[in-house]
């Protein structure tokens, strides 16, 4: 389980720097008062939600826009459930995340129908969205209170990853993990996803990524989704000094948040004609193909919309590769061990690591000397 999910704060004693809001979103809660959470990415809003319902032993109903899309939607899963009383808790809050996913052409009715299912809810609604000031949002302000959340400062995301490092038993120099409170630019999931990715690895030589990397890939994908001018696309995605792998993990993770249909489609064919260059870089060493491989990444998938989606998109990186880093860390021993084994009863390892549960009851510390097993290993062996 990753660091993010297993520290979620299960009560408001647990979360770090929003005081103000909290105490304003639990007085709204206890009147089923609407509000409306306003603030940046990773600084706190969803998980407040969460908090206070475990507090006050309430059922949290969750959808994310991109979920029910329009009218009909909202008014088939979040209008029931607004009016249905929950079997087994003491009250219900009704949470719609991210609303600036309904401004778009094909969301029209959206937010209409929010504003009517919150003057009609018997139950707390609460509704989050980065930016509360954008005209769209000008009915949801009449019905809502809203509650600013604050941008968290770097002192305040450091006590964050030192509480999770203590729980971890992790033992992390300061500075680095003041360094990593820095870089998250106030983003306290980005610090996490941070650690995350450093807890296997030499945490006394770090080469700390700053997160305006971030800020030009989102850049980049903006105008490849936003625009239909083949030739800016691609100049402007030319301007990106960026590994092409890191920028395909970027259009596979936010291309389903700009297109649907058979812009979608169209999209990730031009995705995969990309992949398909990639590989035949690889097989052919003529990276002359890496032309081809940019301009289905780019304008490509730009010129496969017949029209741009309205709205800001917060843009994310793919984390599969992340899962699958980690995943391959945590069996590096085990893999290692097991490869010694293999050499010294002659069988291969694949079989070792099969049935490992019963060549790790025979390993006893002659045997552990025959394996020349270092220290990590034998620490491994013991804690499995």
């Amino acid at each position: 389980m990753l660091l993010l999910d297993k520290h979620r704060p299960k009560d408001t004693s647990e979360i770090f720097g929003q005081d103000i809001a909290l105490r304003e979103l639990k007085r709204c809660i206890i009147n089923k008062i609407p509000g409306v959470l306003t603030g940046s990415s990773g600084i706190g809003k969803t998980i407040s939600v969460y908090a206070i319902a475990n507090e006050l032993n309430y059922e949290v109903v969750e959808s994310n826009s991109s979920d029910i899309r329009n009218k009909e939607g909202i008014e088939k899963v979040i209008g029931i459930a607004s009016k249905q009383r929950s079997l087994f808790h003491k009250g219900k809050i009704i949470l719609i995340d991210e609303i600036e996913g309904l401004t778009g052409r094909y969301d029209r009715g959206g937010i209409s129908a929010i504003v009517d299912v919150i003057k009609k809810s018997n139950f707390s609604v609460v509704l989050t969205t980065n930016n509360v000031k954008s005209k769209n949002f000008s009915a949801v302000k009449k019905v809502c209170n809203v509650i600013n959340f604050e941008i968290l400062n770097y002192t305040t995301i450091t006590n964050i990853l030192k509480n999770v490092c203590n729980k971890e038993k992790l033992k992390i120099e300061e500075n680095i993990l003041k360094n990593l409170a820095i870089k998250s630019n106030g983003d306290a999931r980005a610090a996490l996803i941070d650690l995350e990715l450093f807890r296997y690895g030499d945490f006394s030589n770090i080469d700390f990524v700053s997160r305006d990397i971030t800020n030009e890939i989102s850049n980049v994908l903006r105008v490849i989704f936003k625009s239909r001018n083949s030739s800016d696309i691609f100049k402007v995605f030319d301007s990106l000094h960026e590994d092409l792998d890191e920028i395909n993990l970027w259009l596979e993770e936010n291309l389903p948040k700009e297109y649907s249909g058979f812009d979608l489609a169209r999209g990730f064919d031009s995705l995969s004609k990309a992949d398909v260059y990639k590989g035949r870089i690889a097989k052919r060493q003529y990276y002359r193909f890496l032309v081809y491989r940019s301009l289905f990444m780019s304008a490509g998938i730009g010129l496969a919309k017949e029209e741009k989606k309205q709205g800001h998109i917060k843009y994310s990186r793919n984390s599969r590769i992340l899962k699958m880093w980690i995943w391959s860390n945590k069996n590096a021993k085990k893999k290692s061990i097991s490869q010694k084994i293999a050499k010294n009863i002659h069988t291969s390892s694949r079989k070792v690591i099969k049935d490992f549960c019963y060549y790790r009851n025979l390993i006893d510390s002659d045997f552990i000397k025959k394996l020349e097993l270092n220290e990590d290993e034998i620490e491994w062996l013991h804690k499995h």
